[in-house]
């Protein structure tokens, strides 16, 4: 008989933080790797795949050959759709998994508000919160905002009594000593709640390096949550 545990909600909801995060970094090494090698030699003209029950699925390769043409031919430094998926991809996954963890009661969240304090808890749950939105709500290519990204987080701001300015902001060697890192090593965020209009670009309000910098502060506080749950 298997006498290990099921796994619990919360530690579904900590692992897709931490598999996003991982394969973020697997998808930006390939991105890298497909501009520096045209790989769409190398793909067959059909890419078959069984899935559950014996079905059979064919993936084209000339849909394949295209993305990865495109991916060649895309100069270093300069932003390609394969980037984009990657990256979006694993934001809003790490964002989902993270409000997940700290939906209801639970030692994780016990050890979060312990590190962070009150304010700066619900401050960075705000921010998080407003990543998921946007980021699962979005059609426009340009990510615009739209009203449902913010508005409840707003009023629920404003019922609290807090400023509408929210600002997150993370000093490593203070936080999460447990991290191997710079003495100095850290970043701020910044959303203006009560700015917040219709269409705004979401680039606009929160950068492509201060979203990555989230993300990865959203692993790491997992790890060190992680490591110290394991020498209880």
């Amino acid at each position: 008989m298997n006498s290990t545990p099921d796994p619990t909600p919360i530690d579904d909801a900590l692992l897709l933080v931490e598999q996003n995060f991982y394969f973020l970094h697997a998808g930006e090494f390939f991105a890298l790797w497909s501009r520096r090698e045209d790989l769409a030699d190398r793909v067959p003209s059909r890419l078959v795949k069984v899935f559950e029950g014996g079905v059979p699925y064919a993936f084209d390769g000339g849909v394949i050959a295209t993305v990865l043409h495109h991916e060649y031919a895309t100069p270093e430094g300069a932003g390609s759709l394969f980037e984009y998926f990657v990256e979006f991809n694993a934001f809003r996954g790490v964002a989902m998994g993270m409000l997940e963890a700290l939906r209801e009661e639970s030692p994780f969240r016990a050890f979060l508000v312990e590190r962070l304090g009150g304010v700066r808890y619900e401050n960075f749950i705000d921010i998080v919160a407003f990543v998921r939105n946007v980021l699962s709500h979005n059609t426009h290519a340009e990510i615009r905002l739209n009203p449902k990204d913010y508005e409840g987080r707003r009023k629920r701001i404003v019922r609290m009594g807090r400023s509408t300015e929210v600002v997150f902001v993370v000093h490593y060697g203070i936080d999460v000593p447990e991290i191997d890192v710079p003495e100095d090593y850290g970043f701020g965020v910044r959303v203006d709640f009560g700015t917040l209009e219709p269409s705004l670009p979401f680039l606009e309000i929160l950068s492509m390096g201060e979203l990555m910098l989230l993300t990865e502060w959203c692993f790491n506080v997992v790890m060190v949550y992680r490591k110290r749950d394991l020498a209880d």
